[in-house]
């Protein structure tokens, strides 16, 4: 599959997942797991970058205590290309960061930012819908983000609100077909139930699940961030002239100034001009197990298995194992995951209740 001509791509490689514990940690987080049961998620993001904006035009951002994983998991990334942060600083600062290493050579470039902890079912579809996002891009002043058709009331994600007007464009060569860019309203924080109800029933799919994926040109994104958070882009700024120049420890010290705070938050609620294009290109955060386990093909009547793992008389259960056998034997719809670091059982459904529980435990 080609890439697209003068595309950068960069891969956001942090995150933790608490919701993927005992195998999701601080050390090896969600991106180094193979949720999907074949390669790592972050794996197969690059892959999905590679196909997008070809092997010398991918960027990685992640932290500096994960070099070693993300050296060995993406060996065919040059040491340069991987913009490692001291601190975590949430996204706004390091996508900063990021889009000015990738900009050395090519400042208009456009940016095709990937979150690494996702996964897609329909490759072509999403890679179809990044080239309608990137040609907008180019060509006008806007950031361009991925919208995905919600399929249930989710209260897990945030939305956005997109104009009623849409139309089907077909994209030359091998991508296939996408939607044409529209405009987006307005963000929604996660909603409630019931306003997630409202969303799924509103008129032309006029609501989105924001799936954190944005295109734009480099150069836009820095002229929208003097305006709306120019402290930020004033330390990255500083912090990437530290980092060129080798001064590790001034680095760590500027970027370690920095606001914490997200893209949407610093920049895209603030923009004057957000487009998105629909994809149902079968899009998932694989935020918990039970979204593990949907993506797997789990259904209430059927169960997932991984590894010397059996469920006798139960139906619905997501077991994962290891080297031991896990056996699980009259129990429908639970959870069993083994990992070296603990062993989880759950109802599946109870992911924000091990969410609090390993919160309040990474306090103590």
């Amino acid at each position: 599959m080609s890439s697209t001509p003068g595309l950068r791509a960069l891969i956001l490689a942090g995150g933790s997942g608490t919701r993927l514990w005992p195998r999701s940690t601080d050390e090896r987080p969600k991106p180094f797991l193979a949720l999907t049961g074949g390669e790592s998620l972050l794996r197969e993001t690059y892959r999905r970058a590679v196909a997008l904006a070809g092997a010398g035009n991918v960027f990685v951002s992640g932290r500096a205590s994960h070099e070693p994983l993300l050296v060995t998991e993406l060996p065919e990334v040059p040491r340069a290309r991987l913009v490692l942060e001291p601190v975590r600083r949430n996204t706004a600062p390091a996508i900063a960061l990021a889009a000015l290493a990738a900009s050395e050579d090519s400042p208009d470039a456009v940016l095709a930012v990937l979150p690494s902890d996702q996964a897609v079912r329909d490759e072509p579809a999403f890679l179809a819908a990044l080239d309608a996002a990137a040609a907008a891009a180019r060509t006008q002043d806007a950031f361009v983000t991925l919208g995905i058709p919600p399929t249930r009331p989710e209260t897990g994600f945030g939305y956005m609100e997109i104009e009623e007007k849409r139309e089907k464009i077909s994209l030359k060569g091998e991508r296939g077909e996408a939607l044409a860019p529209v405009r987006v309203v307005r963000f929604v924080e996660k909603p409630t139930l019931a306003r997630a109800e409202e969303f799924l029933a509103a008129s032309r799919g006029r609501f989105l699940w924001n799936a954190g994926i944005f295109v734009f040109r480099i150069s836009y994104l820095f002229e929208e961030m003097e305006k709306a958070c120019p402290e930020v882009l004033e330390v990255a700024r500083r912090a990437h002239a530290a980092r060129k120049a080798g001064n590790l420890s001034s680095f760590k010290e500027i970027f370690s100034s920095s606001p914490s705070i997200s893209i949407d938050v610093a920049v895209m609620e603030k923009a004057s001009s957000v487009l998105a294009v629909p994809s149902a290109c079968g899009w998932s955060d694989l935020g918990s197990w039970e979204a593990v386990f949907e993506f797997r093909g789990g259904t209430s009547g059927g169960n997932v298995l991984e590894g010397p793992a059996e469920a006798v008389d139960g139906t619905g259960n997501l077991v994962l194992a290891l080297a031991r056998p896990v056996r699980v034997v009259g129990l429908s719809d639970v959870v069993v995951v083994e990992s070296p670091g603990g062993l989880l059982v759950m109802r599946r459904g109870a992911s924000d209740a091990l969410r609090r529980s390993v919160e309040e435990g990474l306090k103590r």
